[in-house]
């Protein structure tokens, strides 16, 4: 139920529906004060959401800031959502490819002892492989023994990826400490559903995609309609901690 709910508030949060149907109001509207009024809101709301500034100074209070890791971990946890898969089958990484890169230098680094890697089938596609069998291929040509790599194939969420991770590590008796290598914008979320199962975290944020840097002047004025996707992914991970808080 939960689930659910956390999808049907994103939903109604999207800035690209807000826009969607204004516009559809604006276009049917007769004229006279309501469609001008429309037509107000509807280039408002548009600037606010397509504003980089806005967008980069909203993301960079969400993200935890990057802290190296130190000290031992028996196990680094890897979730899915890294990579997918073509028409073929053939696995690939995507924009989140940074996790893999980070969790593969905790591990040769020495910082962490074994790898967990948990992501299942959670694509349109049912026919697809489980996404935790392709990453754990990858880590082995990385050079990571496979006699150091767990997976759980099953999950289908960051919920499930938190509580059918516990049960491994139940069924391993392993006693932790664990860190958590996944994307900084889904950490604080993250995060939360693994604390919620009991399974206590070092964060190891990777693939920011703001960073603490020089912002341009035109970032304040020229709009990016590219950051309407951004804001979706950004509401889903707040709304998802919030409903992971119930």
């Amino acid at each position: 139920m939960l689930p659910l709910l956390s999808k049907i508030v994103t939903f109604f949060l999207s800035p690209a529906n807000w826009i969607l149907v204004i516009a559809l109001l604006f276009l049917i509207g007769k004229p006279g004060n309501w469609k001008r009024r429309y037509g107000i809101v509807l280039v408002t709301i548009t600037l606010l959401f397509t504003n980089p500034a806005l967008f980069y100074f909203c993301l960079q209070s969400w993200q935890p800031a990057f802290v190296p890791a130190t000290g031992k971990f028996e196990a680094v946890i890897l979730p899915g959502g890294l990579s997918s898969y073509d028409k073929n089958g053939q696995g690939y990484f995507g924009q989140a490819a940074d996790r893999f890169i980070q969790a593969a230098k905790l591990v040769h680094s020495g910082v962490a002892e074994k790898v967990i890697v948990t992501g299942g089938n959670g694509f349109l596609n049912r026919k697809l492989p489980p996404e935790a069998d392709f990453v754990k291929t990858e880590l082995i040509q990385n050079g990571i023994s496979p006699a150091i790599i767990f997976t759980e194939n099953k999950s289908r969420n960051t919920k499930e990826n938190a509580s059918f991770t516990k049960s491994l590590i139940d069924s391993l008796k392993m006693r932790g400490p664990f860190i958590l290598v996944t994307s900084a914008m889904h950490m604080r979320r993250c995060e939360s559903e693994f604390n919620k199962v009991g399974i206590r975290i070092t964060r190891h944020c990777a693939n920011y995609e703001v960073t603490n840097g020089f912002q341009q002047w035109y970032d304040w004025i020229w709009p990016d309609f590219s950051l309407l996707e951004k804001w979706n992914r950004l509401n889903k991970e707040i709304v998802g901690w919030l409903v992971s808080k119930l």
